[in-house]
């Protein structure tokens, strides 16, 4: 999009004078940009500014033609913008040096335009900056990540697979929660005053296990049948929901051996 049709566009604010900056008011306010002079005023306004203040001067700008293009979006504005100052900033570092008459003009401006320029490209989340040449290159770099995640990928499926049972440990049929009722004594096992022989941050780990591993009479076992078994708070049973394995189902005692001198 080339300058006029940004202007024609109204991309940036061409009737208002500079209010936000209350420094330059004196300087921008009796400016009214028409059509002919909107570039060089423009950019006028970037020679005037320091770096701490682009983000303020990109956001008026852009709250600007977001108001009067309620249908379009940062994007459109965002290239709008870009391809006007890299085009402003090309025409400069274009001229003869020793020809011109405004050559330190110039290279003030060109500092300007070049700070500018790297706080748009630090923002810039559609890589309008980039040449098809470093839009190649980024793709292909993005492509070689992406086909190296997809090789880690399969690499853990294979190992995850590698530990899925090809088989399952049966139960007879009614003595699901006689093996439940041994896991949760398991877990009150200590090996010491401190440390528990097993432990586990949740009880869902166990009630995961039994399903994964176990059958009961060669049929899967439902997570929710062992749910109300298994307390979120097994140390706090009177402050949770939960109910208790019954008395006929309990049938085997994990009892210490003693110590071997």
């Amino acid at each position: 999009m080339n300058i006029s049709l940004a202007y024609e566009f109204r991309v940036f604010s061409p009737k208002r004078p500079l209010r936000f900056f209350k420094r330059h008011i004196g300087y921008w306010s009796t400016v009214v940009l028409g059509q002919e002079n909107f570039p060089k005023t423009f950019f006028l306004r970037i020679l005037a500014l320091s770096a701490n203040q682009w983000e303020e001067f990109y956001q008026y700008h852009l709250n600007y033609y977001l108001e009067k293009h309620p249908n379009d979006n940062e994007e459109t504005f965002f290239k709008v913008l870009w391809q006007l100052v890299e085009t402003r900033l090309k025409t400069l570092m274009a001229k003869d040096i020793y020809a011109s008459k405004s050559h330190g003009r110039d290279q003030k401006e060109i500092q300007q335009l070049e700070s500018f320029v790297a706080f748009l490209v630090s923002i810039d989340q559609w890589n309008a900056h980039e040449t098809e040449k470093e839009m190649v290159a980024r793709l292909q770099k993005e492509l070689y990540s992406a086909l190296n995640l997809v090789e880690t990928l399969k690499a853990d499926l294979k190992n995850a697979k590698n530990l899925e049972p090809s088989d399952h440990i049966n139960i007879p049929k009614g003595y699901v929660l006689t093996l439940a009722d041994i896991f949760l004594e398991l877990q009150k096992l200590k090996v010491d005053a401190v440390h528990e022989l097993v432990f586990s941050r949740t009880q869902a780990v166990w009630m995961k296990m039994i399903c994964r591993y176990f059958t009961e009479d060669h049929q899967p076992i439902k997570l929710d049948r062992l749910k109300r078994y298994f307390s979120p708070d097994p140390d706090n049973l009177a402050n949770v929901k939960h109910a208790s394995i019954p008395e006929n189902k309990k049938l085997f005692k994990l009892i210490s051996a003693k110590k071997r001198s």
